[in-house]
């Protein structure tokens, strides 16, 4: 579903927002990294797609890109007060952090 919007709308925030989190489950970890940098690129305010960003990073094993995009997350989630991600990713951040 989210293929067909990208070929209407190749820069629609929810299906590359959504096409990115299927690849992600998939463990395609550098499509999803990709879509969900296009993402964030067109929808800079959406937390969540950073979240989601960093745990692709992760399955690549690009850890400190993994670390500067939950941060960026964190400083958005902060000023939207979106609670949900902001938590994951200090979490998230505070895991990479021991390692």
């Amino acid at each position: 579903m989210f293929s067909k919007v990208l070929e209407f709308d190749p820069v629609d925030p929810i299906a590359l927002f959504g096409m990115g989190n299927a690849q992600l489950v998939l463990e395609e970890y550098a499509d999803a990294a990709d879509l969900l940098q296009r993402a964030i690129e067109v929808d800079k305010t959406n937390s969540p797609v950073y979240a989601a960003r960093g745990k692709a990073l992760e399955g690549m094993g690009a850890i400190e890109q993994a670390i500067d995009t939950y941060k960026q997350g964190v400083e958005v989630a902060s000023r939207k007060g979106d609670l949900m991600p902001l938590k994951e990713m200090e979490h998230r951040l505070l895991l990479l952090d021991t390692h």
